[in-house]
C-alpha cells in the first residue's frame, strides 16, 4: 500500500502501484524538481532577509537597495516553473486517487492549490492577455504581464498588488485571489506528500 496524500489519506494498493508505475515515476521526478526550485528560491530569500531590519514588516517591489544583486528575473521564472510543475504533480495525485477521473482530479487540484492553480492559468501556463477568457477584465489582462513578484516580510510572493484601470468610462480591478509564496507553498505541501523529506526553514 502506497500513500500518495497523507492528509487526505489517499492510498494506492500494491496492484495499483504496479499498474501506475509510469505515473508514479512522473511524480518522483516532479517532486525532485519542485524541491530543487524551492531550495534555490529559499537561498535567495534568506539572503534578502539578512539585509532587512529585524522585527519590522516589509513589502518591497522593484529595485530597492535590499534587492541589489538579487536576480529577481530568475525568481520570477522560478514561480512560473513551480506553478506548472506543482499543478502537474497535484493533479496527477488526484487522477490516481480517483481512478483516472480527470474532472475529479481537477477538483482535487483546485482544493489543494487554489491560488497557484489560478496563477498557473492566468500567468504561468500562458499570459491571460494572449489567451483571454470571458471572466478576464482589462485589469486582469494587463496584470498578467506585469512583473509578478514582490518581497513581503520573509518571502517572495506573487499577486500582492491590485491593478485598477479606468478606460472609456469603464473601471476594472484585477483579481485578488492569486497571492502565493513559492517557499511557503512548498512547505505546506510537505506534510501532505513528502513527509520523509522535510527541508529546514
Amino acid at each position: 500500500m502506497r500513500v500518495i496524500d497523507y492528509i487526505a489519506n489517499l492510498k494506492l494498493s500494491d496492484e495499483k502501484e504496479k499498474e501506475y508505475f509510469n505515473e508514479l515515476r512522473s511524480l518522483s521526478y516532479l517532486a525532485t524538481g519542485l524541491r530543487f526550485i524551492y531550495e534555490k528560491v529559499q537561498r535567495v530569500e534568506d539572503e534578502v532577509i539578512e539585509r532587512l531590519p529585524k522585527n519590522k514588516q516589509v513589502s518591497i517591489f522593484g529595485n530597492a537597495p535590499e534587492m541589489q544583486g538579487i536576480n529577481q528575473d530568475l525568481v520570477a521564472c522560478a514561480f512560473h516553473w513551480y506553478a506548472v510543475t506543482a499543478c502537474n504533480y497535484v493533479k496527477m495525485v488526484g487522477w490516481l486517487a480517483n481512478n483516472g477521473d480527470s474532472s475529479k482530479a481537477r477538483e482535487y487540484m483546485q482544493s489543494v492549490l487554489p491560488q497557484v492553480y489560478l496563477w498557473r492559468h492566468k500567468v504561468a501556463a500562458h499570459f491571460a492577455i494572449i489567451d483571454p477568457q470571458k471572466n478576464d477584465n482589462a485589469a486582469d489582462l494587463a496584470m498578467s504581464v506585469m512583473f509578478p513578484i514582490s518581497f513581503d516580510n520573509d518571502a517572495f510572493y506573487t499577486g500582492s498588488f491590485t491593478l485598477t484601470i479606468s478606460k472609456g468610462g469603464n473601471k476594472s480591478r484585477s483579481r485578488q485571489d492569486m497571492r502565493w509564496s513559492l517557499t511557503h507553498t512548498h512547505c505546506d505541501l510537505i506534510p501532505r506528500y513528502w513527509r520523509e523529506n522535510r527541508p529546514k526553514r
